[in-house]
């Protein structure tokens, strides 16, 4: 078919995450603030004039509807809540308006004594830590040196070595050893003092967690969480975090950044673990709770998430029916310490109904993906998100017999060659519509081996309608753009769809479907441009075809048959994509596939669009 071309010159789109305030979690009547302060004293009384001194204080004093605000300064402490608030009437822990509050997961050390060379020496004993020493705790299983304590001069992170003899040669570097049952620890300041400059150990594994699952209406507003030693998390097993929710409900985690946690930021998940010889008598997570008002229902937003090894977000379960939007997570496995495929700036398992919108999800590294979800995620949207750079796929799905829809996203994967992009492996019922897809492979299969039994349940709920294998089936694809890799290697799976999509710059399109989509060989000059919070969406339209799409209606979309919905929002209304990335609705003049229904022309051809939150 012939093109139809806009304009001549590139586009330029700036997409930024920022932190902005939001309505408060709810409306309460004459709460009580409890203050706390670095001049404080825990014998106080928590008012104004008399602020306590430390954040768990003011915990063991609060009822539900209290607000406690802590003013600045770096907080050292771990915040373990035994209780929480109730429907409308959540305890709240934020930062004093216009302050920078930190809370910090280590110590510092003041006892180095010069070893040889360049070389300092600590010797630390036990109850310097939390219960917990994370110099003596390896990171993973399989690891040979690397520990879940780090070394931090002036809140810069020094490089472990595995051998001692390493450090003396490698500028801003550490050892660690046990002798006599205490921690030894040989490090490499350069030509600093340690003593005299602010020289830091993990202590911490958490800034808060739950005493017990079961806490919920928590509020976390405007703090700065760093240097955290928490242990790995795992999908059937514990899943700590430097804010670790241990299963409470309608936590609002907002406008925080949280920096330099060894593993997970934010775990909203609960213990979970493995069910040998499952069955579609005997399904995965049968154990868990089927009441879905008692589970997930979580906000986490506006946030900053760097510099964590294993995950930004994760969670068993308590994903269901919770909100992820608006949140800006990087630089995750920076080091490559994290092995296995339970790395990702976003990774959930049994997340019904969960809403992913507006993140920015870039440099996740190793082994790591940019969402990834699974098993089982019926009902879930993934919209609206920018994911780029990522080692391996930007998109993981796993095991699920959806439907999940996946709208207005903008996806630059890890290459053609690589063979990653988005992976679906025995997920089935997945809606993609009005995304634009850079150099993304489609891998679109079932789990090789055994057959597993999946659940699907009845629509938003826990309530498990069946068991059966989840296989490649059922997905559609409509009026998206495809950049260099196209659909082409996909089967012609049963019920799979594709049509109305462009495929430009080498993207193939599929040779079962497509029957209204157009293939362009021009070059589309996408680029990615990250700066300090935003990425720059650089496109040049005359390569971008005009496709006209049907209305995305539920009719015309389908009802998801094994799971007796069409694509829906929580509340069991069907949904219509009929808004682009920028929450423009579809008129007459919409044309152009992918995340965006209309450009505007500046007087130069150029556009820059800034969103801002």
């Amino acid at each position: 078919m012939k093109m139809q071309t806009a304009f001549i010159k590139p586009i330029i789109f700036t997409l930024f995450w920022g932190i902005a305030c939001l309505m408060p979690f709810a409306v309460l009547a004459n709460p009580r603030s409890i203050y706390v302060a670095k001049s404080g004293n825990d014998k106080n009384s928590g008012n104004a004039s008399s602020p306590v001194l430390t954040i768990t204080k003011a915990e063991s004093i609060a009822l539900p509807g209290d607000r406690i605000i802590i003013y600045k300064g770096t907080y050292r402490e771990m915040v373990i809540f035994h209780k929480g608030g109730s429907p409308g009437a959540a305890i709240s822990y934020s930062a004093s308006p216009g302050e920078e509050v930190i809370i910090k997961g280590s110590e510092r050390v003041r006892t180095w004594v010069k070893a040889h060379g360049r070389t300092w020496r600590a010797t630390i004993n036990d109850d310097f830590f939390n219960g917990t020493n994370p110099f003596k705790e390896w990171i993973n299983r399989d690891s040979s040196y690397r520990h879940l304590g780090e070394v931090y001069l002036d809140n810069k992170l020094l490089n472990e070595q595995k051998m001692k003899g390493d450090v003396e040669r490698v500028i801003y570097s550490w050892f660690t050893s046990q002798e006599n049952g205490k921690t030894i620890i040989t490090a490499n300041f350069g030509a600093n003092d340690p003593n005299q400059k602010l020289t830091e150990i993990n202590v911490r594994p958490s800034a808060f967690a739950a005493e017990k699952p079961g806490i919920s209406f928590i509020v976390i507003d405007g703090l700065k969480i760093a240097q955290i030693a928490s242990a790995p998390a795992f999908v059937n097993g514990v899943q700590p975090g430097a804010i670790n929710a241990n299963g409470g409900t309608h936590w609002v985690i907002k406008n925080c950044s949280l920096s330099y946690c060894k593993s997970v930021a934010i775990s909203i998940g609960q213990t979970g673990h493995d069910y040998p010889g499952s069955s579609p008598g005997n399904p995965e997570y049968r154990d868990l709770s089927q009441d879905i008002s008692t589970v997930g229902h979580d906000t986490i937003t506006h946030n900053h998430i760097s510099y964590c090894g294993q995950a930004g977000i994760f969670g068993l379960l308590h994903g269901t029916q919770s909100i992820i939007a608006d949140n800006l997570i990087e630089d995750i496995n920076s080091n490559n310490d994290f092995p296995g495929n339970e790395i990702a700036g976003i990774r959930l398992a049994l997340a019904v109904d969960v809403l992913i919108s507006h993140n920015l999800i870039r440099r996740v590294h190793g082994t790591g993906y940019g969402i990834y979800l699974g098993p089982l995620f019926q009902g879930a949207r993934i919209s609206r998100n920018v994911i780029t750079e990522t080692s391996q796929s930007a998109i993981y799905l796993y095991n699920s017999h959806g439907p999940a829809l996946f709208d207005n996203n903008i996806i630059s994967g890890p290459g053609k060659s690589t063979g990653e992009g988005v992976k679906m492996i025995s997920a089935e019922g997945n809606v993609f519509v009005q995304n634009l897809f850079y150099d993304c492979a489609f891998i679109n299969q079932k789990v090789p081996g055994r057959t597993f039994a999946t659940s699907n349940f009845l629509p938003h709920s826990l309530v498990i309608k069946q068991t059966i294998p989840a296989l490649a089936m059922d997905d559609r694809w409509y009026s998206n753009v495809f950049v260099k890799s196209g659909l082409d290697k996909l089967n012609n799976d049963p019920d799979c769809l594709a049509d109305y999509n462009a495929y430009i710059q080498g993207a193939l399109p599929t040779a079962w479907g497509d029957k209204q989509s157009h293939t362009i060989a021009a070059n589309a000059g996408f680029a990615l441009i990250n700066t300090a919070n935003s990425a720059k969406l650089m496109l040049d339209l005359k390569a971008i075809p005009k496709v006209t799409c049907p209305v995305l209606s539920p009719e015309y979309i389908g009802f998801f048959a094994l799971s007796k919905q069409y694509l829906e929002y929580s509340n069991g209304k069907a949904i219509t994509i009929n808004e682009d990335f920028k929450h423009k609705p579809k008129d007459a003049l919409s044309g152009f596939p992918g995340p965006f229904y209309q450009y505007w022309a500046t007087s130069d051809n150029n556009q820059t669009l800034l969103f801002a939150y």
